[in-house]
């Protein structure tokens, strides 16, 4: 119900910024045309320019609105989109992705993937011929940087990818 509500609002406030844009574009034509023709569009009640300085500047929030709109709208595309590579069987381009996002390095990326499919620090410290303390600094530097507590974390957060599909 609380999705359902802010995404009436989302669409309200994009409505409503389609409606001021469409006002002042609307503003600003008749004004051209009236400069053109050497028309007096002026009010006995309010200066041509404040109605000019109102109009222009009741841009502004719309702008911020439909500007905030696409950005949300393109961080989901994204997500979408990662999803969509997840349940085709692209796990692993989403994974490499998400690790170059979190700019970790290539010993870091190997480690992370190996803390994904299971494997502990003892067993990685053995794959990669280094020590468990190695392994194990490197793996909160994962952590740190993927913005998760853990392994456990770090591994759910892809497996949500896939069940999300």
């Amino acid at each position: 119900m609380k999705s359902e509500n802010k995404s009436a609002f989302e669409v309200q406030t994009l409505i409503f910024s389609f409606l001021v844009i469409a006002i002042c574009e609307a503003f600003f034509l008749l004004d051209v045309f009236a400069d053109i023709f050497r028309i007096d569009i002026s009010t006995s009640w309010i200066d041509h320019s404040m109605i000019e300085l109102i109009v222009a500047f009741s841009l502004a929030p719309a702008l911020v609105i439909i500007g905030l709109q696409i950005t949300r709208l393109l961080r989901e595309h994204r997500e979408a989109q990662d999803s969509v590579k997840a349940a085709s069987g692209e796990l692993l381009v989403v994974i490499y992705g998400r690790f170059k996002e979190w700019q970790l390095s290539p010993s870091e990326s190997e480690i992370a993937l190996l803390l994904i499919k299971g494997f502990t620090a003892r067993e990685i410290a053995d794959l990669r011929t280094t020590r468990p303390g190695t392994v194990k600094s490197q793996s909160s530097n994962i952590y740190q940087k993927a913005g998760v507590r853990g392994r456990n974390e770090l591994a759910a957060y892809f497996v949500e990818d896939l069940l999300a599909s």
